[in-house]
C-alpha cells in the first residue's frame, strides 16, 4: 500500500498539479530522462523499473468488489459497504482514481525512458543497437497495455472509434500539461503504433520466459483487443497463432498456475511477477486480514451465486471442478441449507475466502498476477463462434477447457440460439476468470448480448438490497476522477456523471 501512495503523490504532481514560482525552479540535482540514461545497461535496469510500474491489483480489487464475485466476510469491518457493494460509483471514488493514476504512472515511466533513449548512442547493426530496440519495444509494449487498460475501463463504448476515450500522452509532460481526451479510435491507432513496433523489434522469446515481453505477449494482446473492438475475425486469428505453442492446463496441474509452482508447459502467456511483499504489489489485506484461510479474518467471501457454479455437493473435500479449490480456499466451510438458516449461523458456518492468492513464495497473498492465458484465448475464439452463429463450435470451445477442469458430467450443450451462445460464453468467463480482474470488463461488453448484469446471491446481497445491475448501466464505465479534473479543467466526464 505504500508503493501505491508513493505512486499517486508522484503522477500527481507529474500529471494534474499547477506550480507556482518557487517550485517551478528546476533544482540542480534535478535527474531529467535525458540525463538519467547514457548506456543501454542504463535503458536496462529503467526497463526494470517500468515492468514493477504496471499496475493489476487494484482492476481486480474493484472487480471483484463491484460486481458478483465477492460478498461480506465474517470479519468484514465496513469495507466496502458504502461504495463497491453498494454500486456506488461517483468521482470521489478511490477506484476510479487508482486505475487511473497507476496506469498513467506506468506510461510515464515507460515515456521517460523511450525519451531518455534518444540519448543513448549506439553503432548502427551492432549487438548493443539491438538490444536498445528491443528494451525500447518492451516499453512501448507496456504502454500500450496501459492504455488498453485506461481504455476498457473509460471509454464508454470501445467499439465506436468516436467515443470519448482517454489522455493521448507520448512525451513527458510538465507541471503545467493541460490536456483533453482523444477519442477512443485516436487511442486505437496510438496502441497499434506502439504494437507494431514492439512486434518489428522485440527479441524472440522463449514460452517458458512469461515475466518478459514477448511475441506470444504482442499476439495475447492483440487478440485481447481485437475482441474488445468486435474485430472477431482478426481475434480468432490471433489466437489460432497461440493455439500452436500452448494448450489448456491439465487438471492435475491446474492449481499450481496460482501457486506460481506451474510447469513451463503452463497455459500462462505472461504474467506480472510479484516476489517481494509491498516492493512490487501484493494482494494484503485485499479480501482478509491475516491469510486466506476461514480463521484469517476475510473481509470478503467469495459470492454464494460464484461458488455455486463450481460446486455439485456442497463438499470442498470432493472437487468435481478443480476451479472450486482455487476460487475459494481449501479450508472453506458449507453449509448446504445456507438459504435458510439465521444471518449469525450464516455468517459464522458458511466461510468462503478467497482462494486464488492464497501463498506464493512462502508468503501470504503474494501471486504473480497472471495477464494473459490461453485459456482466456479459447473463450475468445468462442466469441468469434458466436458472432457468426457457429454454436457447435462455442460449445467446442468451452468444453475444451471444461475437460480439463471438471469431472464427471463436464460438457455444457450446444446453445439454441446467439443470446445462449453469449451467456455460456459469459459464465464460462466468469469461472475460469475469477478473481483476475475480467468480470467487471465482460459484462460491460457482452451483458448486454448474453441479457446478463451483476448477478449476486439473494442471500449475500440481502443487507443492502444491492442485487444486481444490468450491463447496461452507466456505472460500467468509471468516472474521470475528481483529481484529475481539479489539476485539469475542463476534460470532459463520462455520462452519467456529474463533475
Amino acid at each position: 500500500m505504500k508503493r501505491i501512495k508513493l505512486l499517486l503523490v508522484v503522477i500527481s504532481s507529474t500529471l494534474y498539479f499547477s506550480c507556482e514560482d518557487a517550485i517551478d525552479i528546476t533544482q540542480p540535482s534535478e535527474l531529467t530522462p535525458e540525463a538519467t540514461f547514457e548506456t543501454v545497461q542504463d535503458l536496462q535496469l529503467g526497463l526494470n523499473g517500468v515492468y514493477l510500474a504496471v499496475p493489476g491489483e487494484s482492476q481486480i480489487y474493484f472487480t471483484s468488489l463491484f460486481t458478483d464475485e465477492v460478498a461480506l466476510g465474517k470479519a468484514n469491518g465496513g469495507q466496502g459497504t458504502d461504495g463497491e457493494l453498494a454500486f456506488l460509483l461517483n468521482n470521489n471514488s478511490g477506484d476510479a482514481a487508482s486505475i487511473w493514476v497507476e496506469n498513467y504512472a506506468a506510461i510515464n515511466f515507460a515515456n521517460r525512458l523511450i525519451v531518455g533513449a534518444d540519448n543513448v548512442e549506439v553503432e548502427a547493426g551492432s549487438a548493443e543497437e539491438a538490444e536498445k530496440l528491443n528494451i525500447l519495444a518492451q516499453a512501448r509494449a507496456i504502454r500500450a497495455f496501459a492504455n488498453l487498460q485506461l481504455l476498457t475501463y473509460f471509454s464508454p463504448d470501445m467499439k465506436d472509434d468516436n467515443s470519448l476515450g482517454v489522455i493521448l500522452l507520448d512525451f513527458v509532460p510538465n507541471n503545467t500539461t493541460q490536456l483533453q481526451r482523444s477519442t477512443t479510435g485516436e487511442i486505437w491507432n496510438f496502441i497499434e503504433s506502439d504494437l507494431a513496433f514492439a512486434e518489428a523489434n522485440i527479441e524472440p522469446t522463449v514460452v517458458t520466459n512469461r515475466t518478459y515481453i514477448g511475441q506470444n505477449f504482442i499476439l495475447a494482446f492483440r487478440a485481447r483487443m481485437a475482441a474488445y473492438r468486435g474485430d472477431y475475425v482478426a481475434a480468432k486469428g490471433y489466437v489460432d497463432q497461440l493455439d500452436a505453442v500452448y494448450n489448456i492446463t491439465p487438471r492435475n496441474q491446474y492449481t499450481a498456475i496460482f501457486r506460481d509452482t506451474e510447469t513451463p508447459a503452463s497455459e500462462v502467456i505472461f504474467k506480472l511477477e510479484r516476489t517481494v511483499a509491498g516492493q512490487n504489489g501484493n494482494f494484503y489485506q485485499f479480501w482478509s486480514s491475516v491469510n486466506s484461510s476461514v480463521n484469517g479474518s476475510p473481509f470478503f467471501e467469495v459470492n454464494r451465486a460464484l461458488f455455486n457454479l463450481l460446486d455439485v455437493d456442497g463438499d470442498m473435500t470432493t472437487n468435481e471442478d478443480i476451479r472450486k479449490l482455487v476460487v475459494a480456499d481449501a479450508t472453506s466451510t458449507i453449509l448446504q441449507d445456507y438459504t435458510s438458516v439465521s444471518d449469525a449461523v450464516y455468517k459464522e458456518n458458511d466461510v468462503l475466502p478467497v482462494g486464488k492468492y492464497s501463498i506464493t513464495e512462502g508468503q501470504n497473498f503474494l501471486a504473480d498476477i497472471k495477464v494473459f492465458r490461453f485459456s482466456e484465448m479459447v473463450l475468445i475464439r468462442a466469441e468469434y463462434y458466436a458472432s457468426v452463429g457457429d454454436f457447435a463450435n462455442v460449445a467446442a470451445e468451452i468444453n475444451s477447457i471444461r475437460a480439463n477442469r471438471v469431472t464427471g458430467a463436464s460438457t455444457i450443450d450446444i446453445p439454441s440460439n446467439e443470446q445462449q451462445a453469449w451467456a455460456a460464453i459469459l459464465q464460462e468467463r466468469r469461472i475460469e476468470l475469477a478473481f483476475e480482474g475480467h468480470r467487471y470488463i465482460d459484462l460491460k461488453r457482452l451483458g448486454t448480448l448474453a441479457n446478463v448484469g451483476v448477478q449476486r446471491d439473494p442471500r449475500d446481497c440481502a443487507w443492502n438490497g444491492a442485487c444486481s445491475l444490468p450491463a447496461n448501466d452507466y456505472r460500467f464505465t468509471l468516472p474521470i476522477p475528481r483529481g484529475e479534473q481539479a489539476g485539469n479543467p475542463g476534460i470532459q466526464q463520462n455520462p452519467g456523471y456529474s463533475n
